[in-house]
């Protein structure tokens, strides 16, 4: 498949394709991403994630994040039968279950979803507010406190996600060359800083006008050990589905995705995706194989 929206992480050496959604699927940050999950898993499965450019492209906020989305989704079309399961990873839980859902084929591929959490205009304000915070040694911590507050009543007032993540974007882009400059720091590195975080932002703004689907496939939530924040839980994407096992590892959540459990339990899934099962049966026996332990189904 070309698509500029998507790129090969590994080529398999069978005919089956598992696609992964995350703001980056390749290394180089502190938290695992699908790219060391990749090797963990059965060489047969080709594995494909959207270039981190389908989410950053027009991160000024020219294209209508729901227009970028449905570009995106668009893609789908150029998939059938050959994908077996869509992966997800925190706020990419959202959009690998929309995707999953406009795939076309007799049996809807798998769905799993790593620490999923909500999108939603706090989860815009706690990136925002992370990245202002790390600036407080050259801003000072009343200029921090200033800014976080007055983002978080723009966030409480939001009504779209699109705006936010502009507003969110501009001042930041205002208090990142001031806390460097005092720091003595180039201008170079404020501008990754700032391209780093507009991207981010625009991400979740994509990722937020995803709809909350239901969800066709079977489902299966794989939790670290870090709890779902209790002001968010019941915005829980994971809690709409209507077919979803869920599994907590013994594992940070830094680690999720380069955990050997985690990797095991979706090549059972993947194993277990036969032609003559209902997708909820595959599931369940596929996750119930791993271990003895329960298997706890969301509420």
């Amino acid at each position: 498949m070309n698509n500029p929206m998507w790129h090969t992480l590994r080529v398999g050496t069978g005919s089956e394709i598992v696609l992964v959604v995350d703001f980056s699927a390749d290394a180089g940050r502190e938290a695992a991403g699908f790219s060391d999950l990749v090797p963990l898993l059965p060489d047969r499965y080709t594995v494909q994630a959207p270039h981190r450019t389908t989410w950053t492209d027009d991160a000024d906020g020219t294209v209508d994040p729901t227009a970028r989305l449905q570009e995106w989704l668009s893609t789908a079309d150029l998939f059938g039968p050959e994908v077996v399961a869509v992966l997800g990873y925190c706020a990419g839980c959202r959009l690998s279950v929309a995707f999953a859902d406009r795939i076309a084929g007799p049996i809807p591929p798998a769905v799993v979803l790593f620490d999923p959490l909500p999108v939603v205009p706090q989860s815009l304000w706690q990136e925002y507010a992370k990245a202002v915070t790390q600036l407080a040694p050259g801003l000072g911590e009343d200029v921090v406190a200033q800014a976080t507050e007055r983002a978080r009543a723009e966030a409480e007032s939001a009504t779209s996600a699109g705006e936010l993540a502009r507003w969110l974007s501009g001042s930041y882009a205002d208090l990142a060359p001031r806390g460097c400059e005092e720091l003595g720091i180039d201008v170079e590195f404020a501008e990754q800083l700032i391209s780093r975080l507009t991207g981010y932002l625009r991400y979740l703004a994509i990722a937020a006008a995803a709809p909350l689907s239901s969800g066709q496939a079977p489902a299966l939530v794989l939790r670290s050990q870090e709890p779902v924040p209790s002001e968010l839980l019941e915005h829980a994407d994971s809690r709409q589905l209507e077919h979803v096992e869920a599994r907590q590892l013994d594992t940070p959540r830094f680690e999720l995705l380069r955990s050997p459990e985690a990797a095991d339990l979706v090549t059972r899934l993947l194993a277990g995706r036969s032609r003559d099962a209902t997708g909820s049966d595959r599931l369940s026996a596929a996750v119930a194989a791993t271990n003895t332990e329960p298997v706890v189904r969301d509420a």
